[in-house]
C-alpha cells in the first residue's frame, strides 16, 4: 500500500486531531505578529512593570503558548529583553507548565482515536504501523529531547504530534524541559543583547554568535532525531 494512501487514510479518520495540529502550526506566527504591534506601541509602559504585571503576564504565557498563540521563541525572547537572563527560571515553568497543558488538551481532543485508527486499518498496515509507534515510544525519552532542542520544530506542533504518537506524560515533561533548557536559554540571552526591541524583532538576531548557536542546535537536533529514527526503523524491520 503506498504511503501516500496510508496517511491519507490516517488523515481521514483523525480529522480532529489533524486540524488543532493545523492550528499548532499556524496560528503562533499569526497572533505573534499582531502582539509585536502592541508591544512595540508600548514598549516604554511594559518596561515599568512591577511584580504583578509580570507574573500575570507569566501565567498568561502558559495559556497562550499552550493554545499555540504565542510561539515559546517569542516569549522566551521578549522576557529576556525585557528581564535578562532572571527571566530564565519563569519561561522555564511557563514552558513546563505549558508542555502540561498541551499535553492534556490533546489527550481531550484525540482520546486515543489515532491510536484506534491505526489499529483498524485492513491488510495488516494497522499491525505494521502499531509495531512503528512502539519503537517510536521506546525511543521516547530521546526523541523528545531532540525534538525540542530544535529551533525549528514548533513547540505547540509538538505538544499534538508526540501525545498521540503515544509517549507518557512524564517523559513528554522531563525530557520536553531537558530539551528546551538550551534553546530557552539560547533565545533569553539574543534578548537580552538587544538595545532596541524593534531591531530584534526585525532583525530576528541576525548576529555572527546567534547564527552559530542556532546552527548547532538545529545539527544537533537533526543527528539525534536521525539517530532515534535508524533505531526505530531497525527494530520496525525486525517485526
Amino acid at each position: 500500500m503506498p504511503l501516500r494512501t496510508f496517511f491519507s487514510d490516517i488523515l481521514k479518520t483523525n480529522r480532529r486531531s489533524a486540524a488543532l495540529a493545523l492550528w499548532m502550526a499556524i496560528v503562533p506566527l499569526t497572533v505573534s505578529s499582531l502582539v509585536t504591534v502592541y508591544v512595540l506601541q508600548y514598549e516604554a509602559e511594559i518596561a515599568t512593570f512591577g511584580t504583578l504585571a509580570w507574573t500575570l503576564y507569566f501565567v498568561g504565557s502558559c495559556l497562550t503558548m499552550a493554545l499555540a498563540l504565542t510561539p515559546t521563541t517569542f516569549i522566551a525572547t521578549l522576557s529576556g529583553y525585557f528581564l535578562g537572563m532572571a527571566a530564565a527560571p519563569f519561561v522555564v515553568l511557563a514552558y513546563i507548565i505549558a508542555s502540561f497543558l498541551g499535553y492534556q488538551l490533546t489527550h481531550i481532543v484525540d482520546n486515543g482515536h489515532f491510536v484506534e485508527t491505526i489499529r483498524e486499518l485492513p491488510g495488516g498496515r494497522g499491525e505494521k504501523a502499531l509495531h512503528f509507534l512502539e519503537g517510536v515510544k521506546s525511543n521516547q525519552f530521546g526523541l523528545i529531547v531532540m525534538a525540542r532542542i530544535s529551533p525549528v520544530l514548533p513547540f505547540a506542533l509538538m505538544n499534538v504530534m508526540l501525545p498521540i504518537a503515544g509517549v507518557k506524560l512524564r517523559a513528554f515533561l522531563l525530557a520536553g524541559t531537558l530539551g528546551m533548557l538550551p534553546r530557552t536559554l539560547f533565545f533569553i540571552w539574543l534578548g537580552s543583547q538587544a538595545q532596541e526591541l524593534r531591531t530584534l524583532i526585525e532583525e530576528g538576531g541576525s548576529g555572527g554568535t546567534s547564527q552559530i548557536i542556532f546552527i548547532i542546535l538545529l545539527i544537533i537536533s537533526v543527528l539525534g532525531l536521525l539517530y532515534y529514527g535508524q533505531r526505530i526503523l531497525k527494530k520496525y524491520v525486525s517485526q
